[in-house]
Formats: structure tokens, C-alpha cells, sequence
């Protein structure tokens, strides 16, 4: 199972940060954000997103929940 977060499939598909927003139709502040656990994504957007990193939804969603902060915490307690 991969536990990617979004920064990581948005990088997987070679899209820079601007290209990925300008395709989901937001500010890349706003991607920074949403890829930083600052916001969290609408489910519209979640499908976009899903779409632009060729990912399902589901991975998508559970990415959002999840940052490289908190992937490195859990690797290293468990």
C-alpha cells in the first residue's frame, strides 16, 4: 500500500506546484496549504486532484489527511 502524501503524487507526475494549481484552478498559495495540512480540500476538489495526479479519489482523500511531517513521525514510532 503507498502512504504518498499530496505533495509526493503531485512530484510522481513531474507537475511543479504552479502547473497543479493552475490545472485544479486554484492559487498555488492555496496547494501549499492544502499540501502543508493548513486547509483541507472540498471533495470537488479532491476529484480534481485525483484526476490531475492520477490517483483515485480514496488515496487522494486519505492523503489530504496525512503530511511528510506526520509520515516521518509514525515511520519512526513504529
Amino acid at each position: 500500500m503507498s502512504n504518498l502524501t499530496l505533495q509526493q503524487m503531485r512530484q510522481k507526475n513531474n507537475i511543479s506546484q504552479n502547473k497543479a494549481a493552475k490545472a485544479l484552478n486554484i492559487t498555488q498559495d492555496y496547494l501549499s496549504m492544502i499540501e502543508n495540512n493548513r486547509r483541507t480540500p472540498s471533495t470537488s476538489l479532491i476529484e480534481k486532484m485525483a484526476l490531475v495526479y492520477k490517483q483515485k479519489p480514496e488515496k487522494v482523500f486519505l492523503a489530504s489527511r496525512r503530511t511528510y511531517c506526520s509520515k516521518k513521525v509514525f515511520k519512526e514510532e513504529g
